[in-house]
Parts: C-alpha cells; sequence; structure tokens
C-alpha cells in the first residue's frame, strides 16, 4: 500500500463520463443539460455555495444579491423566450419565480431625467418627445437595431463568420455590422450628444467604452429589454443556482462543495481527468472548465502540455473589468428617500467615453447604477426597508497596485462619492443607512477567483464578440470552456447559453442524439 496516498473515507466514484470544473451558471448549466441526457456528471466547486456570481450573501437583517441586475431571455408570461424554454427544459424555469420589471431604466444626467419604457414603440416615442429635432435620427438609428436583430432572430444557427458569408442574401444587416462599433453607427443617425447618451445607457452591461462595444451585442441587449422587458428573480440568483442544482441532482448528477481543482490531467493531446485540491484524482474523458480560460490553462494544465498557438491565440484579448458595488440597507421604504425606479443610470455628464477611461484608474466613477430591488419586490428585506446596490466599473489591474495598508481608505472614499451620487435622487439617503458592505475588484478576485476579478471575461470588442468570441472547444481533445469568457459571450444569459452549447458538442462527440 502507497501510504503517500490520500485515502477517500466515503469510497466515492474515481471515474465519470464528465466532470465540470466551477458551478457558475455556464458550469450549472452544461452540467445540467448533460446529467438531463444521461451522462455521468461530476461538478466541483471551491466555493461552499454554487452560482459563482450569481449569488447573495448575508450582513446583519439584510441578504443582498451579489451581482443580477437585470435577467434577458426570459420574455413575460404571454410570451416567452429562448433562454425561457431553455430553462424550462431542463426543469430549472418550474423551479423559480420571475419577476417582470415595468421599466428599463431611469436615465439621470445635468438637467437630464427620463425614464425609459418598456416596448419598443413607447421607447422610440420617450425618446423622440425629449430630442424633437433629432427624432428622426433616432428613428432610423433604432430602425437599424432593429432590423439587426431580427435577422439575427432568424440566424440562431450561426456558428462563426462563414456561415454569415454564405448567408449575405438572407443576412446584409449582420454581415454589413459584424465588425462595426455601436458608436460609429449611432453617430450616423443621432447628431445629439445627450440622445447618444441615453441610447447608450447599456454600456454598462458590456463593459467597454461606447467607441469599443459592438454594434450587434449592443444592439441584442437593446432590443431584449425594449420589446420583451427585463425580469428579476424572486429570492435572487441564489434561487436560481439552487434550482439547477436541485435539477441536476435529479437527472442524477453528483455535486462536492468546498472541492476545487490543482490540476486537469492530460494524456498525450488530451485530457483525463483532474487532481482535487484534497489530492483526489478522478477520471474523465471530458473536463469542461467554467474558470477563466487563461488561468485554467496556465495554472491547472501547464503550458507545457498545450500547443503553442492556442496561447498565441489570446494574446489580442485583453481582460475585461471588474466592478465596485456598495450594498446599501436602509432603515425605511424605498419612497421615503425618493427611490421610485428600480435600475438607475446616473452620471456627471454627457462625455461616457470618459466614464470608461476613468475605469481604468482606482477613483470616484463618473457614473453609477442604482439598482433599488424592494420597487418591484418588496420582500427582499424585512418590512419598512431598503436593499439597494450602487455599482460602476472597474478594471482589477489598477486595483491590484494599491497598497495594502491602504486598501479599506482607498474602498471607503470611493464608495463614499458613490453615496453621494445617489443623493441625487435620493436626497437624505445617508441618514437611513443601516448597513453597508462594499466589494471591489479584488473582492472578486477573492471569491471567484477570475483573472483581474472580471465580470465580463475579455473585453467585449468589435472584433470579439458573439461568434467572433473565443470558441467553446478548448487546444486539447475533449476540453472545453463554458462561461463569459466564451462563446456566445458575458452575461447570465449568454452563461447559460454557453453550457448549452457545449452540452451539444460533448453529445455530438460522443455519439449522443
Amino acid at each position: 500500500m502507497n501510504l503517500h496516498m490520500p485515502v477517500d473515507p466515503l469510497n466515492r466514484k474515481k471515474r465519470y463520463d464528465v466532470i465540470v470544473v466551477g458551478a457558475g451558471l455556464g458550469g450549472l448549466s452544461a452540467a445540467t443539460r448533460l446529467a438531463k441526457s444521461g451522462f455521468d456528471v461530476l461538478l466541483l466547486e471551491r466555493h461552499n455555495l454554487p452560482g459563482g456570481y450569481a449569488t447573495s450573501f448575508c450582513r446583519g437583517r439584510f441578504e443582498f444579491e451579489v451581482s443580477l441586475h437585470e435577467l434577458s431571455g426570459i420574455g413575460s408570461p404571454d410570451e416567452r423566450m429562448g433562454l425561457y424554454h431553455y430553462l424550462e427544459d431542463l426543469g430549472v424555469a418550474q423551479r423559480v419565480e420571475f419577476i417582470n420589471i415595468p421599466e428599463m431604466y431611469r436615465s439621470v444626467f445635468p438637467g437630464l431625467d427620463l425614464v425609459m419604457p418598456v416596448g419598443a414603440q413607447a421607447y422610440e416615442d420617450t425618446l423622440c418627445n425629449a430630442f424633437p429635432h433629432d427624432a428622426q435620427g433616432i428613428r432610423t438609428f433604432l430602425g437599424r437595431v432593429r432590423a439587426t436583430m431580427d435577422e439575427a432572430m432568424q440566424a440562431e444557427d450561426i456558428r462563426g463568420v462563414p456561415d454569415i458569408i454564405v448567408g449575405i442574401p438572407r443576412f446584409r444587416n449582420l454581415a454589413r455590422y459584424l465588425l462595426a462599433t455601436w458608436d460609429t453607427i449611432l453617430r450616423r443617425d443621432v447628431q445629439d450628444p445627450r440622445a447618444r447618451a441615453v441610447l447608450s445607457q447599456y454600456w454598462g452591461y458590456l463593459g467597454n467604452a461606447v467607441s469599443k462595444a459592438p454594434f450587434l451585442y449592443m444592439s441584442g441587449v437593446l432590443t431584449t429589454y425594449m420589446k420583451h422587458g427585463p425580469v428579476y428573480i424572486t429570492g435572487r440568483s441564489q434561487a436560481l443556482s439552487n434550482a439547477f442544482v436541485a435539477a441536476f441532482e435529479e437527472y442524477g448528477g453528483e455535486l462536492r462543495l468546498s472541492t476545487g481543482v490543482s490540476t486537469i490531467t492530460t494524456a498525450g493531446d488530451r485530457v483525463n481527468g483532474v487532481v482535487t485540491d484534497q489530492g483526489e484524482r478522478i477520471e474523465a474523458e471530458v473536463v469542461i472548465s467554467n474558470g477563466d480560460p487563461i488561468s485554467t490553462c496556465n495554472q491547472l494544465i501547464g503550458k507545457d502540455n498545450l500547443p503553442a498557438e492556442f496561447f498565441r491565440s489570446l494574446r489580442p484579448r485583453t481582460v475585461g473589468p471588474s466592478s465596485i458595488n456598495v450594498y446599501l440597507g436602509l432603515a425605511c421604504p424605498p419612497e421615503e428617500v425618493g427611490l421610485t425606479s428600480y435600475a438607475n443610470f446616473i452620471a456627471d455628464d454627457y462625455d461616457l467615453e470618459n466614464h470608461w477611461e476613468m475605469t481604468n484608474q482606482v477613483v470616484p466613477p463618473k457614473g453609477i447604477a442604482v439598482t433599488v430591488y424592494n420597487v418591484i419586490d418588496p420582500s427582499i428585506s424585512p418590512p419598512g426597508t431598503t436593499a439597494l446596490t450602487l455599482t460602476a466599473l472597474s478594471y482589477g489591474e489598477a486595483w491590484t497596485r494599491v497598497r495594502p495598508q491602504d486598501y479599506v481608505a482607498t474602498k471607503t472614499r470611493i464608495a463614499q462619492a458613490m453615496i453621494s451620487m445617489t443623493e441625487r435622487i435620493a436626497p437624505n439617503l445617508r441618514d437611513h443607512i443601516e448597513v453597508v458592505e462594499v466589494a471591489t475588484p479584488i473582492t472578486n478576485i477573492r471569491y471567484a477567483g477570475a483573472r483581474g476579478g472580471s465580470i465580463y471575461g475579455f473585453d467585449n470588442h468589435a472584433h470579439d464578440h458573439t461568434v467572433l468570441r473565443m470558441a467553446n472547444r478548448g487546444p486539447l481533445e475533449g476540453l472545453f470552456f463554458v462561461g463569459a469568457w466564451t462563446q456566445p459571450g458575458c452575461g447570465f444569459e449568454p452563461c447559460m447559453l454557453s453550457g448549452k452549447t457545449v452540452a451539444r458538442h460533448v453529445t455530438r462527440q460522443r455519439g449522443g442524439a
């Protein structure tokens, strides 16, 4: 007997069809889909909770949502969308309650305060009434957005640039705008910088400057919310993660929490299993990583075990932004401090390009998102209270240069500035604060383990989005990636759909239906 070999007192299995590393939404989606298809799946998660960023935490008498602002792809009870049908097929949708948000967002700039409604025509009319001198340009631009997304809905089977080229007669707008930036197309039609700023409010949901953000991706976000409206989840995003786990285990999948992976093992040009942090070796022909691909390949596999061209393919890509979140628990209902809208975007000025540039520095942001959960779900906090989150994007690299002895003072200073900005729409907010918690990119690095604490994976550029993004297939046979770093992109809905895509690859590879 080898005395150095770890002994498993639970006598657990040592071989599975598939091992999924990381129980974020991409990993949960892939694991559940494959388990439902009859695969023997093991899901390993280093944290003691499933969900990754789709989770919550408690401070005092408040339970705060970590990351979810608005969920796309669900639709209304009368008109469900693709993500809902996918979750329904998995047995996940039946386990959660979706709340439709009645407005898109409140847009607050100096001298301007607009509440943008759900509904394509209502949204367009509100903008045109606010900027009548630019009404024709606004209608032309939104017409381009809708026409492009109509083609996208007809092109769901597109898997890459060659498919788009072949389909040019059918998909003229997709081909025309594939590499276009949002700002380039917007400036052709809309002249008023104020109107452009309101139309570009969702730039933070992609994490890149409007001059760099892909027109197709921004169009998808805007069109989805205009037409169907955003939704939230009763019980926070942790309820969605828990629903995935319940379905996964019902299909026979095995989840191990507090079990990280130290190594993805290989033999020749393929993966063949993992070694856990506890030293347990487990075999599988397929390994799916929900972690960032750079760390997965560098730390879990090792450069020497991978083809050099894989790393060369990553060089043009840059790591996307992380976030600063100020979680506030108020000892009063939201209307007492003037908070009446769910999603609020507040900005110092109309220069959104400069707002993005500031995300590369550890300074108070020029614009923030204020999400007031009680407006649509009063039960999210104790009666007579309010739970809200103030969010700004910030790249993690700058935060890694903050000296440890300065960290607390730095994040406190920035949080105070964000609270002051929020008081523009919520006077006397400070008088009612009961709980404050501040999370920075350093927090995200610690809990999620993502490079730079990125919440969006790689930066979303016009040359690196959707079908142009990093492929789900890894550089070794049997290795796959899910989550925000890969196709189709960042956000809750794309992460779940990445799991669906990888499950399809694995099923086809193994000769399944």
